[in-house]
């Protein structure tokens, strides 16, 4: 009986231990992707000591995750009388900021544009004239500013920022030069416009921990009023009709130079050919009579040296006197 006993008290004994156990503890591991910047906040511990500096920009900064992967800490937290009654709780937030680049066009088209809506930017020259715009535009997060993203925006997303934020700040820079200007000047000075809508928004936000990389206008300037759309479709067809007509009588006239330069170089050629031509008949007519010169003159060197040769030592036996008489005289009596 007493055996019975002891092991009906053991057993109930090992019963309460074994129901006294906790569950086991897995792990929470967390992995961080490279276009992502992570922050472990702790939700328990001495957070109340430090509500000064609570979930500041350096704050954040100091619990920026160096690693790729993190095992988030857990505590226990008992829900009943027994000791294995609870539940095992994260000790501390994981916030990831996505720091992909975001893109967007704020057009009037469907086709054209990020979403279907008619996006495009409203604005009026100074004489009243409404007109659209299209604005492209790309921004993201670089990992140094993530602490001051997350602390300004609470970590919402780059998308509805761009759309809601940005998109309205762009407009509203752009209306405000927009308005100081006639369309005349609007369209010859947009790229001044929208240089000038950059250097308000870019700073703006680079101090929210968003870098903006491209702003820029979209397409054709659109008139609201169609009467006005429709007169400028109208001279923009004239002034094409012109500019075409333009191109074609300036390709008409240097073909007709090109030609006219092209002829008179062949007649240069041609008369050079001549000239050359009548030169080298020159030529040819002054070496010939240099040559039959010499040659006369070569013959009378060849008489001579057979003159010199044949000769026999006498002089000649005739004479002219100073009466032009031809004398035969005897050679060999003028000696004597």
């Amino acid at each position: 009986m007493n055996k019975r006993l002891k092991l009906v008290f053991l057993s109930m004994l090992l019963l309460l231990l074994v129901g006294c156990v906790r569950p086991y503890k897995t792990p929470h591991i967390e992995t961080i992707e490279p276009h992502q910047t992570a922050f472990l906040i702790p939700l328990v511990g001495n957070n109340k000591a430090n509500q000064q500096e609570f979930m500041s920009e350096s704050y954040l900064e100091e619990r920026k995750v160096p690693t790729k992967e993190i095992e988030i800490p857990q505590r226990w937290v008992q829900t009943g009388r027994f000791n294995n009654q609870g539940q095992w709780r994260d000790s501390a937030r994981l916030i990831l900021v996505d720091r992909s680049p975001v893109t967007r066009e704020w057009t009037q088209s469907p086709n054209t544009g990020t979403s279907s809506k008619n996006e495009g930017i409203i604005a009026e020259s100074k004489e009243s004239i409404s007109f659209m715009v299209g604005v492209n535009a790309s921004a993201q997060i670089d990992e140094q500013d993530a602490a001051k993203f997350l602390y300004r925006y609470n970590n919402k997303d780059l998308s509805y920022i761009m759309d809601t934020e940005i998109r309205a700040m762009v407009e509203s820079a752009f209306v405000a030069s927009s308005g100081k200007m006639t369309m005349s000047e609007i369209i010859e000075k947009k790229a001044e416009i929208i240089n000038k809508v950059r250097a308000e928004v870019i700073p703006y936000f680079e101090e929210r921990g968003i870098t903006v990389t491209v702003l820029g206008l979209k397409g054709d300037i659109e008139y609201l009023n169609s009467e006005i759309q429709k007169a400028i479709d109208k001279r923009f067809k004239e002034e094409k009709a012109l500019e075409a007509q333009r191109v074609t009588n300036q390709r008409l006239i240097e073909e007709a130079e090109a030609k006219a330069k092209a002829e008179l170089r062949a007649q240069q050629i041609i008369n050079q050919k001549e000239i050359e031509a009548a030169e080298a008949k020159a030529k040819a007519a002054k070496l010939m009579s240099e040559s039959l010169e010499f040659q006369i003159k070569l013959q009378e060197l060849e008489n001579q040296k057979i003159f010199v040769e044949n000769w026999n030592g006498e002089l000649p036996q005739i004479m002219g006197g100073e009466s032009g008489l031809l004398l035969d005289l005897p050679i060999n009596d003028l000696g004597k």
